[in-house]
């Protein structure tokens, strides 16, 4: 039965976010929500890219790191290991290897500067951020990756190799939680940092781990985006940033959901959910400002609510607690062993 409810929980947000936005498109526009299969596969391609990207940024979040250069990771791995890998005949999955190889390097570099300079997170992000956007931006020469009729970039478009390609990163990070010495180490720095080192937990060598695998991971969702759009702008000042912080509501929402079957169902779900809202807004011709704006509202209300779920339940254990006090006062009183002063 507690498996029953925690599957019927979990399937619960993209059911009801769906039943939502299809009766508001019916409502005001008299349209559905998923009118055909262009709109299938669109909402596929979106999550895909949603859930890779929340993978990401999941691996140094949940450790109370922020990085800020992962959107310039993002850009650099994707457009050098594009550009490398075409430039040597290669495209389709090679185009996909070989970004999600930079990625990787990428990564393990801003790793490696981290725990050497020992700087904030945030702070250490801006600034190589700025540095890994100007890699690509020299590399192509200012131009980006283009992939418009490029041979065998297709099967990198289809909605049947997203869904493998999401299927394997949750079966990666699934394992790599729950069933690795990386996982126990990440448990216990989540815990409390200064305990896992005094443990005897290697915490540099596992932060410079966090940041090679999502920078791998947030190039795999970059490859994907530029294949289905053709290409991938070459930008500077830090301008690649909202291309992953606009994922960090699926992310943090899967890791709600997560507390009822685990992070990686919880975040491909809440991608999802996320998603089916977005696309419901574009059906309703809300402006990109207007869709903007209501992801965000609707992203810090459920901040509020993560913040306050629990307010209630801390309340009545207090008035419990202030009532049993009083209980025992006044048995002590009656047995004349409790006096006021």
């Amino acid at each position: 039965m507690k498996r029953i409810k925690q599957i019927l929980f979990t399937l619960a947000f993209p059911l009801v976010m769906y039943l939502l936005m299809e009766a508001a498109c019916q409502i005001f526009k008299g349209r559905h929500l998923i009118g055909s299969i262009l709109d299938i596969k669109t909402l596929v391609r979106n999550s895909g890219i949603a859930a890779l990207t929340a993978f990401a940024l999941s691996f140094n979040l949940n450790c109370g790191r922020f990085d800020l250069s992962l959107g310039a990771q993002r850009l650099a791995g994707t457009i050098v290991g594009g550009i490398l890998a075409m430039s040597m005949g290669l495209s389709g999955i090679w185009l996909l290897l070989f970004s999600l190889g930079f990625g990787l390097i990428f990564g393990f570099i801003t790793g490696i500067v981290f725990i050497t300079l020992r700087v904030p997170p945030m702070v250490l992000g801006i600034g190589i951020g700025l540095i890994w956007e100007c890699v690509p931006y020299v590399v192509s020469q200012g131009k980006g990756l283009n992939l418009f009729g490029k041979a065998g970039i297709e099967i990198l478009t289809q909605t049947s190799f997203t869904i493998i390609l999401v299927v394997l990163a949750a079966l990666f990070v699934a394992v790599m939680m729950n069933f690795t010495r990386f996982g126990y180490e990440m448990r216990a720095i989540q815990g409390s940092q200064f305990i896992a080192r005094n443990s005897g937990i290697n915490i540099f060598r596992h932060t410079v781990f966090c940041y090679a695998l999502a920078g791998g991971l947030v190039c795999v969702a970059g490859t994907v985006d530029a294949s289905f759009s053709t290409q991938m702008s070459s930008t500077l000042g830090l301008a690649s940033i909202g291309s992953v912080t606009i994922h960090m509501f699926p992310m943090i929402l899967g890791g709600y959901i997560g507390t009822r079957s685990n992070d990686a169902v919880g975040i491909i779900v809440a991608a999802l959910t996320v998603r089916l809202f977005s696309s419901g807004l574009t059906t309703l011709e809300f402006s990109e400002p207007n869709a903007n704006l209501a992801n965000a509202v609707v992203f810090i209300l459920f901040l509020v609510f993560l913040a306050n779920k629990d307010a209630f339940k801390r309340k009545k254990a207090e008035a419990q607690r202030i009532a049993k006090a009083q209980q025992k006062k006044e048995a002590l009183k009656g047995v004349g062993v409790y006096t006021s002063a």
